[in-house]
């Protein structure tokens, strides 16, 4: 078998092994078990444990790199909300890594920075989509660079903890639960935004929804109206 087919298949059950019970449970024999082949031939292609973790998070910053740096070529209200979907879609596929992330990137230097790495690479990215935005006249952005940075800090932490967060309250991933933290993420932009309240509402509503298929209506429902109440009412030192 051909090693890099070997390497994936390795890769593969690893992760279904860690998202259901979590890395400290899982020991190199079962990841060996799990996809066919002896301990020692594991061994060759990842001498341990925090190699195939590392080879998994490269695995996550591929799918990044194959189609998540064209987004200032889509500066519509629509794609942001596309964007916050994807986020939380790949955050549930590689959902171990997020749920231990401080742990893993405290045992493992070369992780650490790796994650460091492409997180400077995706907050400048944001920033370079937001700018797109503002230049299509739909939001109104911060003249002090720091300030960008901070509003595009904010929308990153709170995408990055979503799942998490809904996790916490035993509740379900789904069209509802995303769209409520779209309406957070569309808390912290509304002093900035400068489209249509109604117009917000419908097209992030209606993205998110063609892009999540199980959709829950009356969770879909709630959500919605929060973003309508959010939207309809004047920024912080706007006039009503």
């Amino acid at each position: 078998m051909a090693t890099r087919v070997t390497q994936l298949r390795v890769l593969q059950a690893a992760l279904e092994l860690f998202n259901a019970e979590g890395t400290a449970a899982v020991s190199a024999s079962r990841i060996a078990e799990r996809c066919g082949i002896s301990k020692g031939n594991l061994q060759y292609h990842f001498p341990n444990k925090r190699d195939v973790i590392f080879a998994i998070f490269q695995l996550a910053i591929g799918e990044m790199n194959a189609g998540w740096y064209r987004d200032h070529l889509e500066p519509t209200l629509q794609h942001m909300a596309a964007m916050f979907v994807r986020q939380l879609q790949l955050i549930v596929k590689y959902r171990f890594f997020y749920r231990e992330l401080p742990d893993l990137l405290r045992q493992d230097p070369l992780l650490r920075r790796r994650y460091a790495e492409n997180r400077e690479r995706r907050l400048k990215v944001i920033e370079q989509f937001m700018q797109a935005l503002a230049d299509r006249g739909l939001l109104r952005l911060p003249h002090d660079a720091r300030r960008l940075r901070s509003i595009v800090e904010v929308t990153w932490i709170l995408s990055e903890n979503w799942v998490n967060y809904i996790e916490y309250q035993d509740r379900e991933m789904g069209a509802g639960t995303i769209l409520e933290g779209y309406a957070a993420i569309l808390e912290v932009l509304r002093p900035y935004l400068c489209a249509d309240p109604q117009r917000i509402t419908e097209e992030s509503s209606c993205t998110i929804e063609r892009l999540v298929p199980q959709i829950a209506p009356e969770a879909c429902n709630a959500a919605i109206s929060m973003i309508q109440r959010g939207a309809a009412e004047p920024a912080l030192g706007q006039p009503a």
